[in-house]
């Protein structure tokens, strides 16, 4: 069974490189950008960038913060 990655799309860091990366080991990759997609996940990836505050202010806005703590 090929899995199913979720990649949570914050706005600031370098998505599209983490979907090729999962792409070619053989994941399917499923962009997320609500809480409700998160919840559902059962993997997910929450790309990193250098400076995480800017994405950190992103996800509150969006509500995405609080589904990924849960």
């Amino acid at each position: 069974m090929t899995p199913r990655v979720a990649v949570v799309r914050t706005g600031a860091a370098n998505v599209a490189s983490v979907e090729a990366a999962l792409e070619r080991a053989g994941a399917v990759v499923a962009p997320v950008s609500c809480a409700e997609d998160v919840a559902a996940a059962s993997r997910l990836v929450l790309p990193g960038v250098g400076a995480f505050g800017a994405v950190a202010r992103r996800l509150r806005a969006s509500g995405l913060a609080e589904a990924l703590a849960a």
